[in-house]
């Protein structure tokens, strides 16, 4: 069996692909970082250099520091790669770990928490 897939595009069936995987390796946007804390996957992020006001070095770095991700910052190679990977994926307590500070980021009811402070701003109750 594999140990790993490449694809230069996943679709429809990222909700799919995420679930099965074990390490993400991954830009850092924030619609990115929100699916996989969500998840609770370990994650190597390597920000898009060209983000409006560098955010997806901000949310690497910020996960980074709480333990919830690995983060290449600056330039990268295949051996810095392949040093941020290796561990997560020789080292299953390691990678659990990870994942489970990721996890504790995660808010897989964002969206619920949303409507909400936009129906109390507006006077309504939630109905929840």
């Amino acid at each position: 069996m594999a140990r790993y897939y490449l694809t230069g595009f996943v679709g429809s069936e990222l909700p799919d692909v995420l679930a099965l995987a074990d390490v993400v390796i991954s830009r850092s946007g924030a619609g990115t970082i929100a699916e996989l804390t969500a998840l609770g996957k370990a994650a190597v992020f390597i920000p898009l250099a060209s983000s409006a006001g560098n955010e997806q070095a901000h949310n690497a770095r910020h996960l980074q520091d709480a333990g919830a991700a690995v983060a290449l910052l600056g330039e990268v190679s295949p051996a810095s790669l392949e040093a941020a990977v290796g561990p997560l994926l020789t080292d299953g307590g390691r990678r659990a770990s990870v994942a489970e500070r990721a996890r504790a980021h995660g808010r897989p009811d964002a969206a619920d928490r949303l409507v909400d402070a936009i129906l109390s701003a507006a006077g309504q109750p939630s109905g929840r």
